[in-house]
């Protein structure tokens, strides 16, 4: 168990492009959050900076791209890095892209291991099952900042098209002419 976790004015930028700005939150014990938003958003920094930023804090994190196991495949080098992190007993689990490398089996067993795990879940992915699965909470990094929606993932891309709707609703009313 953690106490809460204070993320208090994150940025990431770089010289051509600004990911987030700003971005404060707090996360308390046992949530699960998925982390999305399109490939160089800063999602993997983001997990950095979680860590670097709270060293007291029993975290473990499975990274992406593992280097270490070299003769082992990808789903068993994800594995082997899995099973290090939680022999650990992470207050906080965080996870970048747990399922890329992952077989259906593996997938099916990773995804059963996430909904059972009693601690504090925070995970980047792309994979739906995961976001529908095992999150419910989401941080969206776009347009230059981190957006929290508390929901599951179907309510969230429910939410999207209700925006969108809306927005084209009202470029299509500024775009008619007025009536005489």
């Amino acid at each position: 168990m953690h106490s809460p976790v204070f993320i208090e004015d994150f940025s990431l930028s770089f010289p051509h492009k600004t990911c987030f700005e700003n971005f404060s939150t707090t996360i308390l014990f046992g949530e699960r959050i998925g982390i999305i938003g399109r490939n160089g958003a800063g999602k993997s920094s983001l997990l950095r900076m979680i860590i670097e930023n709270n060293p007291d804090i029993s975290t473990a994190i499975v990274s992406q791209i593992i280097d270490d196991f070299d003769s082992l495949s990808g789903g068993e080098k994800f594995n082997k890095s899995l099973s290090n992190a939680l022999s650990k007993n992470p207050s906080i689990l965080l996870l970048d892209e747990p399922t890329n490398h992952l077989d259906q089996h593996n997938r099916r067993s990773l995804l059963r291991m996430l909904q059972s795990y009693c601690g504090t879940l925070i995970v980047v992915t792309h994979d739906r099952e995961v976001l529908r699965g095992c999150v419910h909470i989401l941080w969206h990094i776009a347009d230059g900042k981190v957006t929290i929606f508390r929901g599951n993932y179907d309510d969230y891309l429910d939410e999207m098209r209700r925006r969108r709707q809306s927005i084209l609703h009202e470029m299509n009313l500024l775009d008619c002419p007025a009536p005489l």
